[in-house]
């Protein structure tokens, strides 16, 4: 159920599209980072291979992959907590806790969601290592950490913080032999990371893998135009608010002393630094809250068990505010989801986007390509057609700035990468693509901010290749004239 908005709306996010059609050119031969880019991970694009198994490219099977994606983290937090609190009760609670933690934002398939199954995993493995387990569990961990962060960088928070239990633990017990356990910890982490790293480099592509998955990522982490500061602190507020039973538990459970329990150590260093992971560009998009999920139904799930347990004892008074803290964020999240979709603002129900769109299915051929300067790629979802370069958006041409929070009138020629805009212009050329948009003169996703006059390289190839067949929605349609 609260995931019926994107069964109803289609698209909620422009990630989805970008996602989805990656994983669409992947099964058309593709190679993530050389024939398509994009800075995140490789492992979020083969998930989401299943957009193009059916004919054109659909959201729909997604749909059904982040639910049974979201089931299967709560499965595995649960059976985590019933570990960590050594009680049944605390991971039927967990279960439920993975649920209203993901309150916090719409219910997209985001690398987020995709990042907290192997995260789930990697407390998993830890709390049972901690619990007991050998240096197996200690691997798993690590290997579990890896995976999570090969669908999103901000995972690897939990090496950092997990390594740091252990090596503390290390210490109080006087045992130097228990460091062997942070070493297996990173062991395990880099052997996702190596498998990639050598089939990149076997296919002579490192320097693409190197550049997209990492140098990019670092420069868009440190270089970020940001939010203003009371967006931010909006966004704080909003999604620790709507959620804010697990993290009163979850915080309640973290400022107990800690005692030899290592444990609640690494949840509780997890917990506070992914933070930092949050933080990391200073954008703060509600999605990014969702890397919290599975370290809050974890560390919450001890003290809603005991609340479950005195529930027969509570007043009636208790009893009614705990289960509307326990339900209404649930509910606002599928009213405000339903009703979102309702006003037709999700990103496939633009009006203008579908006008260009059907311009597209009418007027070319599912095997003609297209290059759309702006950024909304949910167009190539809607039209059913492939971009005609390697770039899905063209943002990472003028600093990889969002559109949306840029000043009007702002001047991104200082911004402007030589690199990308000749790739784009090869591209061009080698691929001939038929069909050039234009969109900054419609403003779709504020576009207008950036017209194509700030890259006069790409401006001149169109004029000199291509004529104005159409404008649709306020955008400038061209066709290829040799």
């Amino acid at each position: 159920m609260l995931r019926s908005a994107g069964f109803l709306f289609g698209l909620l996010n422009i990630d989805e599209s970008d996602f989805g059609l990656i994983g669409k050119r992947i099964l058309q031969g593709a190679l993530p980072f050389i024939d398509v880019v994009d800075i995140k991970p490789p492992l979020v694009y083969l998930a989401f291979i299943p957009t193009g198994l059916f004919g054109g490219i659909s959201i729909l099977p997604m749909r059904v992959v982040g639910v049974l994606w979201v089931f299967a983290t709560c499965l595995v937090v649960g059976r985590a907590a019933r570990v960590y609190a050594g009680r049944g009760l605390a991971e039927v609670a967990a279960r439920w806790l993975v649920v209203l933690a993901g309150a916090c934002e719409i219910p997209s398939v985001s690398s987020e969601l995709l990042m907290n199954l192997p995260a789930a995993g990697a407390l998993f493995f830890f709390v049972r290592a901690e619990s007991g387990g050998g240096l197996t569990d200690v691997a798993l961990s690590g290997v579990c950490i890896g995976l999570a962060s090969l669908f999103r960088h901000q995972a690897g928070i939990l090496l950092a913080a997990l390594g740091l239990a252990l090596c503390v633990r290390a210490t109080k017990r006087r045992d130097w032999r228990e460091l062997s356990r942070p070493a297996v910890l990173a062991a395990g982490f880099a052997l996702p990371w190596v498998t990639a790293i050598a089939f990149y480099a076997g296919a002579g592509h490192f320097a693409e893998f190197y550049e997209w998955v990492i140098a990019r990522n670092f420069f868009y982490a440190t270089g970020s135009s940001g939010l203003p500061f009371m967006r931010a602190m909006g966004a704080i507020l909003l999604c620790v608010g709507a959620v804010a039973f697990p993290w009163a538990l979850a915080t309640q459970e973290s400022l107990r002393p800690l005692v030899r329990n290592g444990a609640r150590l690494g949840l509780v260093l997890s917990l506070w630094l992914t933070w930092i992971a949050v933080s990391l560009g200073g954008r703060f998009y509600e999605h990014y809250f969702l890397q919290f999920v599975p370290l809050l139904a974890l560390l919450a799930a001890p003290r809603t068990a005991m609340l479950l347990e005195a529930w027969p004892r509570l007043r009636r008074r208790a009893r009614v505010g705990l289960a509307a803290v326990a339900t209404l964020p649930t509910l606002g999240l599928l009213g405000y989801s339903l009703a979102r979709g309702a006003a037709g603002n999700y990103p496939s129900q633009d009006p203008r986007a579908r006008e260009i769109a059907n311009w597209l299915k009418h007027n070319t051929t599912v095997d003609e390509r297209v290059f759309i300067w702006g950024h909304f790629s949910p167009i190539y979802f809607l039209a059913d057609r492939m971009p005609g370069t390697r770039y899905l958006t063209t943002s990472v041409h003028v600093g990889n700035f969002d559109p949306a929070y840029l000043a009007d009138g702002v001047d991104l020629t200082p911004y402007c990468s030589d690199k990308d805009v000749a790739l784009t212009l090869r591209d061009l050329e080698v691929n001939r693509v038929p069909v050039f948009i234009d969109t900054a003169p419609s403003g779709i996703h504020h576009w207008d901010r950036v017209p194509l006059s700030v890259v006069p390289a790409i401006s001149r190839y169109l004029a000199a290749h291509y004529t104005l067949r159409a404008e649709v929605a306020g955008a400038r349609i061209y066709r290829r004239t040799e």
